[in-house]
């Protein structure tokens, strides 16, 4: 009887010792869990219905990359997908990313610059939702206060690529500061300026150089995205000029992008409907003002639109 005492004993002993070394091992198990963009109480919500699908969103700046990191944390909870986010340093490799296969999805560019990459690229990227409009603003050198200050001859930086000299030059229209002559069916280009009555020194520049030239005294004023002018830790309250969304066209509000075969992706459109929602919109507004302006509407038909741009401006 005796003996049996103490056989039930360590049996005992052993069944605690087991159950706290896999409680123990469960815990370690959690700590290593990769929780980059979600804290971690959306990180214990999933365990109990599984490992969350993973899907990496490309992005060119940290406004973006802050909101899909507060979308992230509701998709956890919400829908079990986790969202991992990567910021890159200049506009061509989120495409070419997406084309390998190296991330889900990304939101950073126009129609436009889109339609230009896959014909030159020989891809097959499409847009499927709407995301923000980064409205262009400008700003000066120390000393330029108003438009009326430029002075004769004053360097200019803005991005290089069609697109943002299309809109770089529609804006510094818009402003009195030069006139162009407007093709059908075609970008603006620098030749197409026709009056440049401060003669202005236009100097185009790969997309991470433009807020740095200002900077650095290499140009008097900058023309960019407001929200990489925050990036670069400009104040929107300094601006000289900011682009008024009222009357933006379809072609330059900033889209979500994806493969052409996974547009109807039950995971990524669950992961566009969270972007496009009301808690974002109110993300946004409260953290970022007038730098980053939610651009999807009811209704709205991103593929319908990218069809109509490239029969519009890419067949010529």
């Amino acid at each position: 009887m005796k003996h049996m005492k103490t056989l039930l004993k360590a049996s005992l002993l052993f069944l605690v010792a087991f159950i706290m070394v896999a409680c123990t091992s469960q815990d370690a198990g959690s700590k290593d869990t990769d929780t980059t963009t979600q804290d971690d109480t959306a990180q214990e919500t999933t365990t109990d219905s599984g490992e969350p699908t993973v899907i990496k969103v490309g992005m060119a700046n940290e406004l973006t990359k802050a909101t899909w990191d507060d979308v992230g944390k509701r998709l956890l909870e919400k829908e079990n997908i986790k969202v991992e986010t990567q910021v890159f340093s200049d506009f061509s490799t989120p495409n070419r990313a997406l084309s390998d296969g190296d991330i889900d999805l990304n939101a950073y560019q126009y129609i436009s610059f889109l339609a230009q990459y896959n014909q030159d690229a020989d891809t097959e990227l499409r847009p499927i939702g709407y995301a923000y409009l980064p409205p262009l603003a400008m700003f000066a050198k120390e000393g330029i206060e108003s438009i009326d200050d430029i002075p004769e001859g004053a360097k200019i930086s803005f991005t290089e690529d069609p697109t943002n000299t299309d809109n770089t030059l529609l804006q510094l229209e818009k402003m009195g500061l030069i006139e162009v002559e407007h093709k059908p069916g075609e970008r603006l280009t620098i030749d197409d300026v026709t009056e440049n009555p401060k003669n202005l020194e236009f100097v185009p520049l790969a997309s991470p150089e433009v807020v740095r030239s200002l900077l650095t005294g290499d140009v008097d004023l900058m023309i960019t995205g407001l929200s990489m002018s925050t990036d670069g830790g400009l104040d929107p309250e300094d601006a000289l000029y900011i682009e008024d969304p009222a009357d933006t066209p379809y072609y330059y509000k900033v889209m979500i992008v994806s493969q052409e075969d996974r547009v109807d992706d039950e995971i990524l459109q669950k992961a566009v409907a969270e972007f496009q929602s009301e808690e974002t919109r109110q993300f946004v507004e409260e953290n970022f003002g007038q730098s980053y302006l939610p651009a999807w509407t009811e209704g709205e038909t991103p593929l319908e639109d990218y069809d109509k741009y490239v029969e519009e401006f890419m067949k010529n």
